[in-house]
């Protein structure tokens, strides 16, 4: 519904943004407007067929219709507004204060296309536990999230930039909390020497993500999507990952990890099983748990004693500001926690904003993460 509500917007800014180049009575701009609304028209259109095809692993088409959609289209959001005064005033400045506004949207997406999403930034975190066994003080974790390899489109030279980052970080455990694909197994077909590349002192851990069950591909048979599911758990470990199924892992005296399958909010699927996954687990061990969808802490987790979940899904929707003290994004609409370090009592979350992208290919404002997290005992 949120994302059926942002469309209509769209269409409706759109309305009003052609209207303002149709009636300015200047050639150029009205030739301007019409290649304009010729260019978001068609790529509505391209993006809607081919996203229709949901048992390809080559999103080309669909991402960059989609990329060419927002770049063209969500630029008259930014006019809406002062269009609207416009409109209603006649005052020539509303006018230019939106077609400034809409300007500045227009290269800031540009830029989020060709530089935003390769833009990846280490974010550090420092956490105190009481009850932190005195041998882990200092341990070092890196998580990534949202890979969504098969949105690469085969860039591996700019891919092993990010995972040199990772590696220069020297990191005790690397965890990835979910969503490897986009939707199939064959998508990490020739990625796997390169995240095979992926170092970690102590090991690395996995979980998957509600894109990594196939649920939105069209199969021919179950079966052929079990093979799919199965086939990617072979990855995760072909890569050096350890995937954790609703299991936990002891990592030293007092200390355990644990991995719970997808349980998000409605509609996303809910198969973790948190509750079994903690059975064999000391009470007064420290806990770690990866879980994809951040809405799961405040409904699941919080009734626990786990200390800190690392979870991932939103991708600060790819879209926000981080900058002068300001953190906003449109995800925040449906996700209270969706991007950085939360608290509740004494049990934190922190949400990873994404390694890769999905849908539109770039990032503006919320560029791609790679999370550093060092624990120590208070």
């Amino acid at each position: 519904m949120f994302f059926i509500i942002v469309f209509v917007l769209i269409i409706g800014s759109q309305a009003l943004f052609s209207h303002s180049f149709f009636s300015s009575g200047i050639l150029a701009i009205e030739i301007l407007g019409a290649f304009q609304l010729l260019f978001f028209a068609a790529s509505v259109f391209i993006m809607m067929r081919y996203f229709r095809k949901r048992n390809t692993k080559d999103y080309r088409f669909a991402f960059y219709a989609m990329g060419a959609m927002i770049a063209s289209g969500v630029p008259a959001l930014a006019y809406l507004l002062p269009g609207i005064g416009f409109v209603i005033t006649k005052n020539e400045w509303l006018n230019t204060l939106g077609w400034t506004l809409s300007a500045w949207l227009f290269l800031s997406i540009l830029f989020g296309i060709f530089y935003g999403r390769w833009n990846w930034k280490v974010h550090k975190v420092n956490l105190a536990f009481a009850h932190l066994p005195e041998d882990q003080h200092g341990v070092k974790i890196v998580q990534i999230s949202d890979v969504h390899v098969g949105s690469f489109f085969n860039n591996y030279e700019k891919v092993e930039k990010a995972i040199e980052k990772i590696n220069n970080l020297n990191p005790d455990y690397v965890v990835f909390t979910g969503d490897l694909v986009n939707n199939a197994a064959n998508e990490m077909h020739g990625w796997e020497p390169i995240f095979s590349k992926i170092k970690a002192k102590k090991g690395k851990f996995s979980i998957l993500g509600n894109h990594d069950y196939g649920d939105y591909v069209k199969w021919e048979t179950e079966i052929q999507k079990q093979q799919n599911l199965n086939e990617l758990i072979t990855i995760h470990k072909k890569i050096g990952f350890t995937p954790l199924l609703n299991e936990a892992v002891k990592l030293g005296e007092g200390i355990w990890i644990l991995g719970v399958e997808n349980w998000g909010k409605a509609p996303f699927r809910q198969s973790g099983e948190l509750h079994k996954t903690l059975e064999n687990v000391p009470s007064d061990a420290f806990k770690l748990l990866l879980s994809h969808d951040p809405s799961h802490f405040d409904l699941q987790v919080l009734d626990t004693d786990v200390d800190l979940t690392l979870s991932g899904h939103t991708h600060g929707m790819q879209f926000g500001i981080e900058r002068f003290g300001i953190k906003l994004s449109p995800v925040s609409l449906r996700y209270k926690k969706w991007a950085g370090l939360y608290q509740v009592g004494e049990q934190y979350l922190y949400v990873n904003r994404g390694f890769g992208y999905l849908g539109f290919p770039g990032r503006v404002g919320i560029y791609p993460e790679i999370t550093e997290i060092t624990l120590r005992k208070k």
